[in-house]
């Protein structure tokens, strides 16, 4: 059986659109306004949903860290998030977060969260992944940094199957020679999930390539300026690239799943004028041997009795009834 992700109101299988994510992570700095305007601005400009990351700076990191420093005053409030989370549903989006620990996994939860993201830095922090899956809700992990035990880990801990892993190189940014993108599917086969690839690479070619290759799930940094200063808006993607990518991996959809018919319909209807058929390269007597030297295989249009290339084996070698004439079609008549 294919596998499949459920999460929020869609299906994710191999023949489903891709799910677009928008990371804001902290790009908005704790600031619930600039924050607004991303999410707007992310899913105006082609995304499904929107993720934060949600940390108690306290719990989440030691203080003589850089990520304390990142992270502090960057946290959002409860009601925040409630008015977020709503800003983003009234504009046909969803939005969930990645929880740094366990008081922001119960503040993500008294705020009805709908999914989670377990963040490469946190695969192998089982105790919150068993808490996380507790929940039951569809989780998304990245596998950035990870090694297969620490993948293999996550499936004796989560026990249900709504699980989605995404290819993921965690650094910043991501060289394009390392980005190793055919781990994509060695992930869909060999855990039998719905697989994706989460993006720290410059621009949008290896998100496009992902795709191609049968990523069902794209995870791409989004910011609305560059030029702010804190979090990863400097390697962000802002909007109007974010549109651009969008609008390539829907183009991309269309072409991998966007028709099931092989032959389409409408090849169907130019096939036949499009097929080589048997016709006489120069005249041939009564009583001649039809052979590759006096027919010749061309286009034509016309007469349904014409002898299809393909059927060569029929006439080869078979001996003409008829004087036929340069470039007289040759019909199951003649022989």
């Amino acid at each position: 059986m294919e596998p499949t992700f459920n999460i929020f109101n869609k299906t994710i299988s191999k023949n489903s659109p891709t799910l677009i994510i928008a990371e804001i992570g902290i790009n908005h700095m704790g600031s619930e306004e600039l924050c607004a305007q991303m999410i707007l601005s992310a899913l105006g400009a082609g995304a499904d949903c929107i993720k934060l990351q949600t940390v108690n700076i306290e719990e989440s990191y030691h203080p003589n860290t850089l990520s304390y420093s990142t992270f502090k005053n960057c946290e959002l409030s409860k009601d925040a998030l409630e008015r977020l989370s709503k800003l983003t549903k009234d504009n046909n989006g969803f939005l969930f977060s990645t929880p740094g620990d366990l008081s922001s996994l119960s503040l993500l939860e008294s705020i009805g969260v709908a999914a989670y993201k377990v963040s490469s830095g946190l695969i192998t922090n089982l105790p919150l992944i068993e808490e996380i899956s507790n929940t039951k809700k569809p989780i998304i992990f990245s596998t950035g940094m990870a090694k297969v035990e620490d993948i293999d880990n996550i499936f004796k801990i989560v026990k249900y199957n709504n699980i989605s892993l995404l290819h993921c190189v965690s650094l910043y940014p991501t060289p394009l020679n390392i980005l190793n993108l055919s781990y994509i599917r060695t992930l869909s086969n060999n855990y039998g999930v719905i697989s994706g690839y989460s993006d720290h690479s410059d621009g949008d070619i290896a998100c496009i390539a992902a795709v191609a290759m049968g990523a069902k799930i794209i995870e791409k940094h989004f910011t609305i300026d560059n030029k702010l200063k804190g979090a990863d808006n400097k390697m962000s993607m802002n909007a109007k690239s974010f549109k651009t990518m969008c609008k390539k991996i829907r183009e991309i959809d269309s072409m991998v799943n966007g028709s099931s018919y092989k032959p389409h319909p409408l090849e169907l209807n130019i096939r036949d004028s499009r097929y080589r058929k048997i016709a006489a390269k120069e005249n041939i007597k009564i009583g001649e041997i039809f052979s590759k030297k006096n027919v010749c295989f061309i286009r034509y249009d016309g007469n349904n009795n014409c002898i299809d290339a393909s059927k060569w084996a029929l006439i080869s070698g078979k001996i003409s009834k008829h004087f036929i004439q340069k470039y007289q079609m040759i019909t199951l008549d003649n022989i």
